[in-house]
């Protein structure tokens, strides 16, 4: 119930490591993500069907064009945390690039804990059941110039709760709690 769902801020803030590397894993939230993932597919048919056919060059065209295509479908991100530096990169894995800029730490001016509620509806029928989600996202803020890096997500409070302090301890920001007062139990 309280495992992390994207990543795990303990490793990044915590580790005895002087650069960490946390992988948030595959988002599928590239733009144009469902056409790209027909040209995966197109690409890769043309590339099994030109074997069949002893068109190697074409299939070995087509094979190596599909694999930027499906990186660009799998949408992976990240973060990496130099601690020697001061500095953190909110990163999307192209092959085997990390693409993202580094920032300084020091940038930000404070930790945020946040939530939000997701309502999946458990019928289908008008007037049905819903199940709703709660998810707990902890931030890194530069109030001054409106940018912020998902550092984890969390399903429960007290757990994100421990590990928002935690950073904010181990970097000297200020921790701004958005949940509570509003917590129900998890």
């Amino acid at each position: 119930m309280g495992q992390s769902r994207t990543t795990d801020a303990n490793l990044a803030f915590f580790s005895e490591d002087q650069v960490i590397n946390i992988r948030k894993g595959p988002q599928f939230k590239t733009r144009g993500g469902p056409a790209l993932a027909a040209a995966f597919l197109f690409l890769l048919v043309f590339s099994v069907i030109g074997l069949l056919i002893n068109e190697y060059l074409v299939s070995l065209i087509c094979f190596l064009l599909c694999i930027p295509v499906f990186s660009l479908v799998l949408d992976i991100k990240g973060i990496e945390y130099d601690k020697s530096l001061h500095q953190i990169k909110d990163y999307k894995l192209f092959l085997w690039f990390r693409i993202g800029q580094w920032k300084n730490i020091h940038d930000f001016t404070s930790i945020y804990l946040t939530n939000k509620d997701l309502v999946v509806a458990t019928s289908e029928y008008s007037g049905g059941t819903f199940d709703t989600y709660h998810y707990y996202y902890i931030k890194l803020v530069d109030e001054v110039n409106n940018k912020e890096i998902l550092l984890a997500e969390y399903k429960n409070y007290y757990k994100a709760l421990q590990i928002s302090k935690g950073i904010t301890d181990a970097t000297g920001l200020k921790f701004k709690d958005f949940v509570k007062g509003r917590v129900n139990a998890d």
